[in-house]
């Protein structure tokens, strides 16, 4: 390997961290996005979403996996590198994406945030509800927009009362109504498979794409050749050790996106350290940095580390005041 100075590295560690690495995951989406398009008389996808014969309407997409996974990366890639959707300049907007629904998550608040996506900033707060879904609509038109994605979409169907969820469910089906329809893309995690299966209403509207999560086993190519990719950015040697993958699976609770960002920061501390070669020690210290465990409860020191328990804890309930 090529010896670099330490901020080389670490320069080399934040490009590698911009870097966008495709599955097989991207292909699914892919031809899940094509299948939300029109379709000219050859059967080739054109820039306009696909409307339901008999009621007119587009059709919505849920994008599903657990917190950790790397969905949201994957949708943005996704749509940033569609043929069909790059915009030809200003006054052309093919995609609009929320990186997270409005909190608290209600109608007009979701209406304001994806009108300033537009471009469009000379609206009052104390504009109505109707008016700005009256005026969002016809942004988009004008903007001639195909997809509209909500990252966190689980917490505009989720949390709120059912009344509010109603309404919510009203404005985006007005969305892939009309004139100007678009196709709503939510990303989030189980809860909106659960949603779904709990509303017909929904579950009709949207489309479902959910992943798996990565494995050890059958993943192993995938991700070993991803552990190369990001060493050989860094210019430090790849990991010799036989069972380092299967820690790093079970540390990043089986996530893709997390599996990123642990060998992200690993290699950030072997880059700090001068190191030639990463090793299970630099995700060893990460570890303890991130985690807060003591050795025994370490997965990259642990000999039991597969019997670590990972999962998720409620918090404790709060103590009454003065108790």
């Amino acid at each position: 390997m090529t010896q670099m100075s330490i901020e080389t590295r670490l320069a080399a560690v934040d490009r590698a961290a911009d870097k966008y690495f495709p599955t097989e995951r991207d292909d699914q989406f892919l031809l899940r996005l094509n299948r939300l398009l029109a379709r000219d008389r050859d059967g080739n996808p054109i820039a306009s979403p696909r409307k339901d014969r008999g009621t007119g309407e587009a059709q919505g997409l849920f994008v599903i996996e657990a917190a950790g996974g790397g969905n949201t990366s994957l949708v943005k890639n996704g749509l940033k590198e569609h043929p069909l959707l790059q915009s030809n300049g200003e006054g052309h907007m093919p995609w609009i994406m929320l990186d997270a629904a409005p909190s608290p998550a209600t109608t007009k608040a979701l209406g304001l945030d994806i009108l300033y996506k537009t471009g469009y900033r000379d609206v009052s707060n104390r504009e109505t509800e109707q008016g700005i879904w009256k005026l969002l609509k016809h942004r988009l038109v004008l903007l001639n927009t195909v997809f509209v994605c909500i990252d966190e979409g689980h917490d505009l169907l989720g949390a709120a009362s059912p009344f509010e969820i109603r309404n919510m469910q009203k404005r985006l089906k007005n969305l892939m109504q009309g004139e100007g329809a678009v196709s709503v893309i939510l990303i989030g995690i189980g809860e909106l498979q659960h949603l779904a299966a709990y509303d017909d209403q929904i579950n009709r509207r949207y489309q479902k794409l959910a992943f798996d999560d990565i494995s050890p086993v059958r993943d192993a190519r995938l991700l070993k050749g991803i552990l190369h990719t990001m060493c050989a950015e860094v210019a430090i040697d790849a990991p010799k050790e036989p069972d380092l993958i299967e820690r790093l699976v079970h540390a990043s609770r089986r996530r893709f996106g997390w599996f990123i960002k642990n060998t992200l920061r690993a290699l950030e501390i072997a880059a700090l350290a001068g190191a030639s070669r990463l090793e299970k020690v630099h995700f060893a210290e990460d570890w303890a940095i991130q985690e807060d465990a003591e050795v025994g409860k370490n997965v990259f020191l642990s000999r039991e580390w597969s019997k670590i328990d990972l999962s998720e804890k409620p918090l404790p309930p709060r103590s009454k005041k003065g108790c």
